[in-house]
């Protein structure tokens, strides 16, 4: 007999001893779909658009965690998003006859700027995939005239991260084998050599600027503008995996968790992901993005920063 689940039915067959069987298939059919849309999700925000990305808002607390939650903004990188989506629901009132949301005294919070990845990553800089017009510097201005332009809505402190490492990542690795985020053979060394470059010299044109502002709002004793070296603590956890990462097996700085075992084919990532247990050993997620770990630790590591005790 059909169960009542018409779904249930079409996957039932002969050969199928009992329905629980197939709703364990059916479980890790969904498990795999879930991470694919997620997957998904990750995968729209490397490529230039003025399409919908999914970006996250996260709440930096003294134990590191970093609580999120995420917003369908119309543009993407430095220009829009996240900046855009803070002082329209969080600074402006919007209907003149209530208090904005973020109803607290500027002294009382710090606006954390940490963008840039995409912008000098793959279809842009790496592949020399930017507009004419666009050079590094305009990606430095762009991020410090946000510091300004939350300066003059009230925002009074503010950090401003620099790139990572991105050399460090598989997709920018020496590597010229394709991945899920370019499916075709590249030339790994070409890459990992721009990555290298272009990292390092945006995060001078963002020091000096943060420099700059500091210099110029000194006469503000209310106003705190700092930079945060995210490039040189990533290379701290890099060289120093042990006091990191504490998952079920050895700290991994090389590989990654998540898995796309044909490139070509999104719908495949998921399969052979490390477990739930494995994951706290993992720098990485992916061919690029950080692992929840390493989040963990970057958000500790600025909470430090804001208490003023943190090196970086």
């Amino acid at each position: 007999m059909c169960p009542k689940s018409r779904m249930l039915c079409s996957l039932v067959t002969p050969t199928q001893t009992s329905l629980d069987s197939t709703v364990l298939k059916m479980e890790a059919f969904l498990a795999r779909t879930t991470k694919r849309y997620f997957h998904l999700l990750t995968l729209l925000q490397t490529v230039e658009s003025s399409g919908p990305g999914i970006w996250a808002f996260m709440a930096i607390s003294p134990s590191g965690t970093m609580p999120w939650e995420a917003r369908s903004v119309p543009t993407m990188y430095v220009i829009g998003g996240q900046a855009a989506w803070f002082v329209q629901d969080h600074v402006l009132n919007a209907t003149e006859n209530s208090p904005q949301t973020l109803d607290i005294p500027p002294s009382e919070f710090v606006v954390d700027i940490f963008i840039g990845t995409n912008d000098v990553g793959v279809n842009n800089f790496i592949t020399d995939g930017q507009a004419f017009n666009v050079s590094l510097k305009s990606l430095a201005t762009c991020q410090l005239q946000s510091i300004r332009n939350l300066h003059a809505l009230g925002a009074r402190n503010f950090i401003l991260n620099s790139l990572i490492p991105l050399q460090l990542t598989e997709l920018y690795s020496n590597s010229s084998a394709p991945n899920i985020y370019w499916p075709a053979l590249h030339n790994g060394t070409n890459w990992h050599k721009r990555a290298f470059n272009f990292a390092n010299s945006l995060n001078e044109l963002l020091k000096d600027g943060v420099s700059n502002l500091a210099t110029e709002w000194e006469s503000e004793p209310e106003t705190s503008v700092e930079f945060f070296d995210t490039y040189a603590f990533f290379e701290e956890m890099y060289n120093h995996p042990a006091m990191f990462f504490n998952g079920s097996i050895p700290a991994n700085v090389t590989g990654h968790c998540h898995q796309c075992p044909d490139p070509d084919n999104f719908l495949d990532c998921g399969i052979g992901d490390c477990t739930l247990a494995q994951r706290d050993s993992y720098m990485w997620w992916d061919e690029l993005h950080p692992s929840e770990q390493t989040g963990r630790n970057l958000a500790a590591e600025i909470w430090r920063k804001i208490q003023g005790v943190s090196k970086f």
